[in-house]
């Protein structure tokens, strides 16, 4: 799997797991690397799971997340990993 190198392989994980489990996709999980498509392109993935998703995230980080972050955050997973990792700094 390649991945963004500002990325740290820790974070990366911790997202993946966060988001596995909130879209209830273990199935998949083998298939998540950080240029799989997220929001429009998993169906599991709406408006109200987006919203746990968040929650989620917080819960797991122990970070803030503003609700009106959604647009090219959830583009990618390595972006979604990349959000997290700088409020995690």
């Amino acid at each position: 799997m390649t991945r963004s190198p500002e990325i740290s392989q820790a974070i990366f994980e911790d997202v993946k797991a966060v988001v596995v489990v909130t879209l209830d996709i273990a199935d998949r999980a083998d298939d998540l690397g950080p240029e799989t498509a997220l929001y429009g392109n998993l169906p599991e993935l709406d408006s109200l799971t987006v919203v746990k998703l968040i929650v989620a995230l917080q819960k797991r980080f122990g970070i803030e997340i503003g609700i009106g972050i959604v647009g090219d955050t959830f583009d990618t997973l390595g972006r979604l990993a990349a959000f997290v990792e700088s409020k995690v700094r």
